[in-house]
């Protein structure tokens, strides 16, 4: 895969249990905010927004990962995606 077609992600994860700190590479990304459900796909539009619940991380091995969480922040730049997650939902 071609570096502009894929996401370069880095997560920051504080939950009851600790805090996790990573990076990931992934081919889209799917959320949802206030208004609704969106997806991230490479060469997105530069964003900012407060996200809920969940969201679904697409693998470029095409390996699909949820990540359940009570709120967090997405930034989205030039195919950049910061994460900062807050809480687990049980």
């Amino acid at each position: 895969m071609d570096k502009k077609d894929v996401l370069d992600v880095s997560v920051a994860w504080h939950h009851f249990s600790g805090f996790a700190d990573y990076e990931i590479k992934a081919s889209s990304i799917s959320s949802e905010n206030k208004t609704g459900k969106f997806d991230i796909l490479p060469g997105h539009a530069n964003f900012i927004c407060v996200i809920y619940n969940n969201l679904v991380l697409y693998t470029p091995e095409k390996k699909k990962r949820i990540y359940a969480f009570e709120k967090g922040i997405v930034e989205v730049s030039e195919n950049s995606v910061k994460l900062f997650l807050e809480g687990k939902i049980d």
